[in-house]
């Protein structure tokens, strides 16, 4: 969680500005620094939040609204310039997440604009790149 928040996020703490969505920095874009072993052609990036996305307990799943408001969000921050066929995001359940300290979603966009891509991300290199 250290290395994360500090390192990578860059974040002096974890408390929300406002509710979800609301302010951009409540939010932060970066690569996946481990992606899955995908095609090259794909863009593997990580939505860091630093507020709660509500899951439903028994599940671990998010919750319908929380899914609406990522939905939103991703059509918002990418639709304009990415093809919506190129675009999809998903949120890992509770068990599958490798990260629990801080709260995110994926975004995976296909063929995107490299300089669309260093604008959103302020410029990041995923860690797998720098080693």
């Amino acid at each position: 969680m250290n290395f994360i928040v500090n390192e990578r996020l860059q974040w002096k703490d974890l408390k929300p500005k406002g509710a979800p969505f609301e302010y951009p920095e409540d939010i932060k874009i970066l690569y996946n620094d481990w992606p899955y072993g995908i095609d090259e052609d794909i863009a593997h990036l990580v939505i860091w939040t630093k507020f709660e996305l509500e899951e439903d307990a028994v599940t671990g799943r998010i919750t319908p609204e929380v899914s609406k408001e990522i939905d939103d969000y991703v059509r918002k921050t990418f639709a304009s310039r990415i093809n919506p066929d190129h675009l999809i995001w998903f949120s890992n359940w509770r068990s599958l997440k490798s990260v629990h300290a801080v709260e995110h979603f994926h975004v995976m966009l296909y063929r995107p604009d490299e300089a669309f891509i260093k604008e959103i991300t302020n410029g990041d290199i995923p860690m797998s790149a720098k080693i």
